[in-house]
Formats: structure tokens, C-alpha cells, sequence
């Protein structure tokens, strides 16, 4: 099984936040903190995105995952060969909003947006 360290962590947060804000402001209304919002599955670069919007308690807190292989039963995992499936997802919020606690550190800011708790994973 493929390790992931905090250094490739580290190398491609830069990635991932690039193309999900481009998705996530071409597909969600980020001025609406009244409604929240769900995507459908998203292909953008060979990649396969889900983005939520919630407003319940931080507006906007959004929740983005991509991975590798497409979404759906395990039957889509011979999309990807063992060990090649990759898994990314994040927290996204205004910058300076949800910094206290367990997020007070930011990992990764890009066009008034925090990037948090990003996690790779790969199997």
C-alpha cells in the first residue's frame, strides 16, 4: 500500500485547491449564504468531484472531495488499478472564519479562501 507523508501532503494541497475552487466557483453560488447546495459528480481533468455548501453554522462552509476512480459501487474500482486510487478532500471557508480550535492552523490560502483539513489518502 502507497504511503502518504506529510511532505507530498504538503506538495499537492497546491493542486487540489486550485482546481476545486475553479470547480467550486463555477458550480456553486458562493454569494447565496441563505441556501445550501449539493453538486452532482463532477469530471473535470480525469479527476471526480463532489462539492457541498453548508450554511448551518459557518456561511459558507464547503466540503470538497475528488478522487481517481469513479464514484459508485466497487465495480468502478477497476477504473484504477490497487494502489493508484486516490482520495483527496478538504474544508473550505472564508479566510479567518473557523480558525479556533482543532483549525487554527490553516494549511493552505487561495482567493479569500482557507483551505482545511485536507487529507490525501491512497489504496
Amino acid at each position: 500500500m502507497p504511503r502518504i507523508t506529510k511532505a507530498h501532503m504538503k506538495e499537492s494541497i497546491i493542486p487540489f485547491a486550485n482546481d476545486g475552487m475553479k470547480i467550486i466557483k463555477e458550480n456553486l453560488n458562493l454569494n447565496d449564504l441563505e441556501n445550501r447546495e449539493d453538486s452532482p459528480t463532477i469530471e473535470y481533468n480525469g479527476w471526480y468531484y463532489n462539492v457541498h455548501k453548508s450554511i448551518a453554522n459557518v456561511k459558507p462552509e464547503i466540503r470538497i472531495k475528488r478522487q481517481n476512480y469513479r464514484p459508485g459501487n466497487t465495480e468502478y474500482y477497476k477504473d484504477q488499478p490497487i494502489g493508484n486510487r486516490i482520495t483527496e478532500s478538504a474544508w473550505i471557508y472564508k479566510e479567518g472564519i473557523n480558525c479556533a480550535g482543532k483549525n487554527k492552523d490553516i494549511e493552505y490560502v487561495l482567493d479569500g479562501y482557507s483551505i482545511q483539513d485536507y487529507m490525501k489518502k491512497a489504496f
